[in-house]
């Protein structure tokens, strides 16, 4: 399946693995939470794009698009910085699942935000684990890396807002564990 990007297409499902398998995972964004809850009942929440609308901070909501269903492999979706959907999006699709261990989505056609002009044509990997570690005790891991296909300025622009990135990931994290564990989220929306 190849997708449509600004001015490239994006590779196939099967030649996007095979790169992930060759980032420098020790160098990408990662954070992590521990959730008191089963791994099965964290996976679905995080599954449901819909969810999305509660526990994010910076994009307003996700729609799934046309394809796949929603959180299985080849899945589209797009992700709305704002309610109206007027400013601010970027397309993902899910491009490898381990029931309830693993996620993997591609993030790219990042459009109207202040750096989608040096974006164009990039894509990044974005990874979720899910790891129990007792009956009602799930680590949930977000990561992040960028396409070493990408440009030298692309690849620089990920890097310089990686902190910013790290900090939405674990408010994202805060919100998603608090609404498992039915608590008031602690981060409001951006």
């Amino acid at each position: 399946m190849l997708q449509q990007m600004n001015k490239k297409i994006l590779p196939t499902i099967e030649a996007l693995n095979a790169e992930a398998q060759t980032v420098d995972w020790n160098s990408s964004v990662s954070r992590s939470i521990i959730i008191n809850a089963p791994v099965e009942e964290v996976w679905k929440y995080v599954s449901n794009s819909l969810n999305a609308l509660e526990w994010s901070v910076f994009f307003n909501h996700i729609s799934p698009l046309p394809g796949a269903p929603d959180g299985g492999i080849g899945a589209l979706r797009r992700c709305f910085r704002q309610e109206d959907e007027k400013k601010g999006y970027w397309d993902e699709i899910t491009t490898r699942i381990e029931e309830l261990k693993f996620r993997q989505i591609i993030m790219y056609n990042m459009q109207d935000f202040p750096f989608s002009s040096l974006a164009d044509g990039s894509y990044s990997f974005v990874r979720q684990h899910y790891k129990v570690l007792g009956v009602k005790k799930t680590e949930l891991i977000f990561q992040t890396q960028t396409s070493m296909n990408n440009t030298w300025l692309q690849r620089l622009t990920f890097k310089f807002y990686a902190r910013r990135t790290g900090k939405i990931f674990v408010e994202n994290l805060e919100n998603i564990a608090a609404a498992i564990e039915k608590r008031p989220l602690p981060h409001d929306y951006y």
